[in-house]
């Protein structure tokens, strides 16, 4: 296996995406990082690993970890554990038999490991979370799943997640969450690529405008275009709290990108967003409408009234999940989800 080039003896992959074409400056091109000079580094062990994951207080859960060399210098980790905890890694460092990889948009999520033989040792760290795990080598890696790149931009990275099989056009999607749902967008970003879709996560904002909104909104659809398997006729926008009515205000205006969808995420429905929605149902476009917690049914209620009733739009409510639609107790996905919204992206 050839060795990778880096400037240090230890390995340190970062995973970028290449952007095409020239986004308004919204949207910087990243590129691999360049090298210096050619010197012996160690490089992870290729192979599928498969054992166990225990965190204090919960049952003994099964996970997986596939370590792939799809090009020379270029390697890519991926952890499958039940629940929210899977990810492809975005950072791989690997030195003196230790492991480190980062989970993309998610600093805090870490998989920490050990080489001992064919076994890895060492813990999953969420936050203030740790939990556990052995590994052994059960074989060559899986087929990889998604591939997730970073994308720089002025005012913080953005995350495009774009499936391994792009022989099969699917819809694409660019996600703005709010302040409140940033720190979990990452783990909808892993679910939907794991179905397919292409997804492009924006970094959150406080407040939003349709003016402050628009030359993201059109650097993203235009790079979600340009993205391998994306359905060009099927590409939309998944926005949260007031981005959400920002990004409904805006769809209304000439200087609007061509989307086929809307998914209007814990949306404040006021007069001025009720005309806005009416001229979207005017207009055709799909609409999605996702609450979360205890009062989702009452601003649902008031989103689907904007929408027409039941022939204006759909309207999904998860009552016992919290604002980012994942259960409070654990963090794990609300009853049906990922799956009601899986389908309704794919069924359009």
């Amino acid at each position: 296996m050839p060795a990778p080039t880096h400037p240090l003896t230890s390995y340190s992959l970062r995973r970028k995406g290449i952007l095409l074409g020239a986004l308004l400056g919204i949207l910087l091109t990243a590129c691999q990082p360049r090298h210096e000079q050619a010197v012996e580094a160690a490089t992870p062990p290729v192979g599928h690993y498969e054992g166990s994951l225990n965190a204090a207080g919960q049952p003994e859960v099964r996970a997986t970890l596939d370590i792939r060399h799809p090009s020379p210098g270029h390697y890519e980790a991926e952890f499958t554990a039940p629940g929210t905890l899977s990810f492809v890694a975005d950072t791989i460092v690997f030195s003196n038999n230790q492991l480190r990889l980062i989970r993309p948009a998610r600093p805090g999520q870490t998989l920490a490991l050990t080489l001992e033989g064919d076994f890895w040792r060492g813990a999953l760290t969420l936050d203030s979370t740790r939990a556990t795990t052995i590994l052994v080598k059960r074989g060559v890696p899986t087929p990889s799943t998604y591939r997730a790149e970073e994308v720089p931009q002025a005012t913080g990275s953005a995350w495009l997640f774009t499936p391994a099989d792009t022989g099969t056009p699917g819809a694409a999607l660019a996600l703005l969450p709010d302040v409140e749902t940033a720190p979990t967008a990452a783990i909808w970003a892993d679910a939907l690529a794991r179905e397919g879709l292409i997804v492009l996560l924006l970094p959150p904002t406080d407040s939003a405008t349709a003016a402050a909104e628009t030359p993201r909104l059109l650097a993203a659809v235009r790079l979600l275009r340009g993205t391998a398997g994306a359905d060009t006729a099927n590409v939309g926008v998944w926005a949260t709290g007031a981005r959400a009515a920002a990004v409904a205000q805006l769809l209304t205006t000439a200087e609007a990108p061509r989307v086929a969808f809307l998914m209007a995420h814990n949306m404040a429905v006021d007069p001025a967003s009720n005309a806005v929605l009416r001229e979207l149902r005017r207009r055709k476009l799909a609409v999605l409408g996702l609450y979360g917690g205890t009062t989702a049914s009452q601003r649902a209620t008031a989103l689907r009234n904007a929408l027409g009733g039941r022939r204006g739009g759909t309207v999904l409510t998860f009552r016992t999940a919290g604002p980012d639609l994942l259960r409070p107790d654990g963090g794990a996905f609300g009853p049906g989800l990922p799956g009601a919204v899986v389908e309704w992206l794919q069924g359009k």
